[in-house]
């Protein structure tokens, strides 16, 4: 796929090329989400899950295992009874 520069319009549109297009509902369909990452300044699309519950589970898991998990939520719980 060739890559190709787009320019934002006085009317607020863009074209995207057409290659594109056809790449992006190859891939993830013609259900998608768009997303913009402020922090990576990175426009996201991504294809849209049958169920954000489903797609969500387990988000952050590894989080709470590296910070000792129910143990953890214990004893901050604890700390916050001190007070």
């Amino acid at each position: 796929m060739a890559k190709s520069i787009s320019e934002i319009k006085k009317v607020n549109k863009i074209t995207i090329p057409l290659d594109t297009i056809k790449l992006i509902i190859e891939k993830l369909g013609d259900d998608l989400v768009w997303d913009y990452d402020e922090v990576k300044g990175e426009l996201i699309i991504m294809k849209r899950p049958e169920s954000y519950v489903e797609a969500l589970i387990g988000l952050g898991k590894e989080m709470w295992e590296e910070a000792g998990g129910t143990k953890y939520i214990e004893k901050i719980r604890e700390e916050w009874d001190k007070r």
